[in-house]
This record gives structure tokens, sequence and C-alpha cells, in this order.
């Protein structure tokens, strides 16, 4: 078995059942800040979009998913043949460094602290994290955790992690004949985390090269059916886009300092931020402690009321 050229540490996400043992308290008093995630549950309309799958479950998608690209083509503004399907944002990811980088090569890594899923997947290429000379460059825009919209490195190749692009409304597409590669998810704004669809968006050549290293079949047909659903009817960011601003508000009037946001996530130093988020998980709450911070999803106007009632009993406000 080859080492790992980095220490890969578990991406600490437990289910809800176990958060629930951990603090002794239901799984339904547990409310969820941690994964960036819709606060709604799937449209009955999207559910019907399954029913037609469920009728071929039995058989491979043949011949691919070429209504899902064609959808995706048009929601992005690119081509069918720029598109790639994978089954979620990681799996493209992996894909992307695997496919740029071999064992020995650098690639860098802009913005720290950022989603973790990028050093891991350097590692387990086998190729090292250094901004010398990098066969790879990759960042997270808006930036996870941080939400913030910086400059995009004029490092080429580029990966851009757009995973929340809905919520900025700022991409890099117009650049992926300029050696850009962007990758999008169905798992934030689109509410369909636990489907695993994601897609990149490429130049024709290295999108068919992608498409050469891709699984045959990388994504559930049932998946690929929730997708399309999704995309006939594009989600409507306005509530949450509203609802961060109002947190935000109410974080900075309870002596927070959250950074401004470009994604359904708000960054907030705190000084220790581990004992923070143990002390909102024994009230039910999951946060992600983050170096420096807590990353504090936007969830509806009640749920959020209720972490800012624990967080200012925790501070005796």
């Amino acid at each position: 078995m080859r080492a790992l050229t980095g220490t890969i540490e578990s991406y600490d996400a437990p289910s809800t059942e176990e958060i629930a043992r951990r603090v002794g308290l239901r799984a339904d008093e547990i409310v969820r800040f941690d994964g960036n995630t819709s606060p709604h549950a799937l449209p009955s309309t999207r559910a019907d979009a399954l029913t037609e799958e469920l009728g071929r479950i039995h058989t491979y998608p043949h011949g691919g998913y070429p209504q899902l690209e064609r959808a995706i083509a048009d929601y992005a503004g690119v081509g069918p043949e720029n598109v790639v399907l994978g089954a979620g944002a990681d799996d493209l990811i992996l894909l992307l460094t695997r496919t740029f980088a071999s064992p020995g090569d650098r690639v860098a890594i802009a913005n720290d602290p950022t989603y973790p899923m990028f050093a891991i997947s350097v590692w387990v290429a086998g190729a090292e994290i250094s901004d010398e000379s990098p066969v790879l460059t990759i960042c997270c825009r808006p930036n996870n955790p941080t939400g913030e919209l910086g400059e995009l490195p004029a490092a080429r190749p580029l990966v851009v992690d757009e995973a929340y692009f809905e919520y900025s409304g700022s991409s890099a597409v117009e650049l992926i004949d300029d050696g850009v590669v962007v990758i999008r998810t169905f798992s934030k704004a689109f509410g369909l985390a636990g489907a695993r669809v994601g897609y990149a968006l490429a130049g024709r050549d290295v999108a068919a090269e992608l498409n050469k290293r891709q699984h045959p079949a990388p994504l559930s047909t049932l998946s690929g059916a929730l997708a399309l659903a999704g995309l006939a009817t594009p989600p409507d960011v306005k509530p949450i886009l509203d609802e961060r601003e109002r947190f935000g508000e109410r974080l900075r009037a309870l002596g927070f300092a959250p950074l401004p946001s470009h994604a359904n996530f708000l960054y907030v130093p705190v000084d220790d931020p581990r004992a923070e988020s143990d002390r909102l998980l024994a009230r039910g709450m999951a946060v992600r402690p983050v170096r420096g911070g807590i990353r504090i999803t936007i969830r509806t106007e009640r749920d959020d009321e209720l972490l800012l009632d624990a967080l200012g009993s925790s501070h005796g406000l």
C-alpha cells in the first residue's frame, strides 16, 4: 500500500443520532448548523421525478445522462461538451487532482483555512501541497469556511470550487477556455445533498479528458432525475440571503464579529472554537468548529433565533 504524502484526519460529521447520543438528547432535539445544506425538505414535485426512473432502476444508464448534461449546460451558459458529471463535488475534486497531479508533483491550495477535501485529494494522488512550481492550483470561491469572495489566483491550470455559486452569483465559468475548471454541486442551494450530484465545467479538450477518466456511470439514475427536476425550477436563494443578513446583524448586536459572507453560512471568530462548539452542542445545536472560529449554516429564522439565544446564554448576555 502506497504511503500518503500527508496525514489525513477524519472530517468529523457524525450522524444526528450519534450527536444526540453524545449529548444525551433526542435526535429530534438536534438542529444542524454544520453542513451548509438547505434547511428545507425536498418539494413533493421533485419527488415525483423519481417515479419514472424507478421503472428503469433494474438497468444501467446506457448512453449516459444527455438530458442532464444539456440542462446543466443551459443553466451554466456552456455547451454539453463542457460538462463533466460526478457523485458530488468531492468526486470531481478527486478526479481533477489525480488527472493533473502524479506522485511527487506539487499542488497549490489557495486560502487558509479552506475546504479540507482539497488537501485530502492531493495526498491521495501521491502529490505534495506547495506553492512552488505547482502542476495545479485549487481554490474555493466563495471560500469555505470564511465565505469570502477573494480574487481568483492567476495560476493555470486552476480548479475553482463554486459550491456556493448560487449565493454569490459570481463565477469563473467564462475562463474555462483559459485553463480554468469550475466545480459546482446540487448539494447546497438545490437541496440535494443526499443525492450526491456534482458537475465540472471545463474547456472542450479538458472535459473530454476528464470524462475518459471518470466512472462510466458516476451518478445514480434517481439522483440524475432529481437534479434534472431541480434545474427545471432553480432555487430562489433570496430568503436565505435575507436571513443571512438579519442573522449577522443579530450576532453583531450580541458582540460577535461575523465576517462578510457570499455564501449560505457565516464565519464567526471566537477564542476557543472547540469549546464554543461543545457548549452549543450540549444544547442540541451543531456548528462547525474551524480554525479561529465557528462556521454557522443559515437556516430558518426560528432555528437561527434558537442558536442566538444559546450563544447569548453561553456568554452571559
